[in-house]
């Protein structure tokens, strides 16, 4: 069993040496999770194997820390947030890309892969010049995990987030079984195919509906770019077209100006509506009637994660696919972590 030092715990967690001294000494202010992480990194380093032939993700000393890119609605955004004060994980940067566009997202992810040694987790719209700039990163050393929206398997070491075709699975199989015993039909709502997650969930929903509830039909696709204009828009649009439409999947963001849409077509009390994430903004709508079904997952669980899996070494990865779990939620069984105070 080797020594393991207090400058490779800091590069091995993501945590601050403040953080990592107070869980190693015993004294409050260090949530549980954090405490377990820190200990389970220490015996995985003090078992590892040290010979040579080991690539190390980082090359200095010192701790270097983690970049998150984040193009995320700003519920998930507020919990990814709240998540890395709970964990005390101080070394990360967030950089909130919400609604900006693909350039300027591009030019900060450029910015950020001149330096090999410093990870990068990211959520963004599969587009080619990100791939390109990100494998080219990646074959100079960077480390590179995709978080809730995965891209190319050769841009990223690892993606970590829920089974998104799954998800839409779980969707259409909570759907189809309101609907099922009368022809229905149901409307998508998603941001852009462009992100892996929107794509995946709709692709799920679709299928699981045609193997399995043949009577529900999907009317048509509304388009939302996550916005609560644009969505509003489109969901607007979407039930002009179709003013019997039973159901609603959004499978993104833009949540209010779903909720506002389908309280101006005074069809809220007869419209099945189903959407993602439970947080400051969804658990409002969900209580009022408005949205009935979220399915969520713990931005503890994946913000943690996605901390243990960038700090691995490149030759012990066993999975570059780590799923978290996920839930479906109503008024009557929030979880804890929709509200602001993640510790409880």
């Amino acid at each position: 069993m080797k020594r393991v030092g207090m400058s490779e715990l800091v590069k091995a967690t993501g945590l601050s040496r403040a953080t990592i001294d107070r869980a190693l000494n015993g004294r409050s202010g260090v949530h549980e999770r954090t405490k377990r992480v820190i200990e389970e990194t220490l015996r995985r380093l003090r078992d590892e194997d040290q010979s040579p032939g080991i690539e190390e993700t980082a090359g200095k000393d010192d701790c270097l820390g983690v970049d998150m890119v984040l193009r995320v609605g700003q519920g998930l955004l507020q919990q990814i947030a709240g998540a890395r004060i709970a964990l005390g994980l101080d070394a990360i940067s967030i950089h909130d890309m919400y609604q900006r566009n693909e350039d300027d997202i591009l030019d900060l992810v450029v910015e950020l892969c001149h330096d090999s040694d410093r990870p990068l987790i990211l959520t963004a719209k599969n587009a080619e010049p990100l791939r390109a700039e990100l494998v080219n990163a990646r074959k100079r050393g960077k480390r590179i995990i995709t978080f809730v929206s995965d891209l190319s398997h050769d841009a990223r070491d690892a993606f970590v987030g829920i089974d998104n075709r799954n998800a839409g699975q779980t969707a259409a199989f909570v759907l189809g079984g309101l609907l099922k015993d009368r022809n229905a039909t149901a409307g998508v709502v998603l941001g852009d195919y462009a992100f892996r997650c929107h794509e995946d969930r709709e692709i799920g929903f679709r299928s699981n509906l045609r193997a399995n509830f043949p009577s529900v039909q999907i009317a048509d696709v509304a388009k939302g770019e996550d916005s609560a204009e644009r969505t509003y828009d489109a969901v607007r649009d979407l039930l002009k077209t179709h003013p019997t439409l039973d159901a609603i999947y959004n499978v993104a963001g833009g949540n209010l100006g779903l909720a506002q849409a389908v309280r101006e077509s005074r069809r809220a009390e007869r419209i099945h509506v189903m959407t993602h994430e439970a947080n400051h903004i969804t658990a409002p709508l969900v209580r009022a009637g408005v949205v009935q079904y979220v399915i969520a997952q713990s931005p503890l669980d994946l913000l943690e994660r996605a901390t243990a899996v960038v700090t691995r070494r490149r030759s012990v990865d066993t999975e570059d696919v780590h799923f978290v779990d996920f839930g479906v939620y109503t008024k009557f069984n929030l979880p804890r972590y929709h509200r602001d105070d993640l510790k409880t």
